[in-house]
């Protein structure tokens, strides 16, 4: 079965590095047109649902990208809980140490690389059961995408999870 994956457009805290986790911030212009933009590579797919993160950037985005396919949402497909390290910018934190599997840092409030791949795991093995066949579109967060990917290409043995970089309306797809 096929899944899409569809990163959101840009917002402003994109283009100022602040990690938004699940933060409710809105695409920008620059965002919308961005989510447009990707409508007509959408559309090539015959996608028969979207499955989107419930924070307005995602649905936003979605309802640009897709506007006619009917749209559920998950909470599952939040970004990474940054907890005490949501609202900071990127270069604030140790980041590579933050992506890192192999280290799977455990945090106060911060959800770990192992939980947030367990429950991106849950996810797919729940959706693999219940729409057999169906073309499947995962709207979402920049960190989730880069666990995807990881899900279906393996994890390097380093841990090393910030080789993957995703762009705002990124649009991949995997083989479930």
């Amino acid at each position: 079965m096929k899944i899409f994956v569809l990163r959101h457009g840009e917002t402003e805290e994109n283009i100022t590095g602040i990690l938004q986790g699940n933060m409710d911030t809105i695409l920008n212009q620059k965002g919308e047109s961005q989510a447009l933009a990707t409508r007509d590579e959408v559309s090539k797919h015959d996608i028969d649902l979207i499955i989107a993160s419930p924070k307005k950037r995602t649905i936003k985005t979605a309802s640009l990208a897709a506007p006619n396919i009917p749209l559920i949402t998950d909470d599952r497909l939040l970004s990474r809980n940054h907890g005490e390290f949501e609202g900071k910018r990127r270069d604030e934190i140790n980041i590579n140490d933050y992506w890192n599997f192999a280290k799977n840092n455990e945090y106060e409030k911060a959800e770990s690389v192992h939980e947030l791949y367990n429950r991106i795991d849950s996810l797919l093995k729940e959706i693999k059961e219940k729409y057999k066949n169906k073309k499947i579109l995962l709207v979402t967060h920049s960190g989730i995408c880069r666990i995807l990917y990881y899900y279906f290409n393996g994890i390097p043995e380093s841990g090393d999870l910030m080789e993957y970089k995703s762009h705002n309306c990124s649009f991949e797809q995997y083989e479930l």
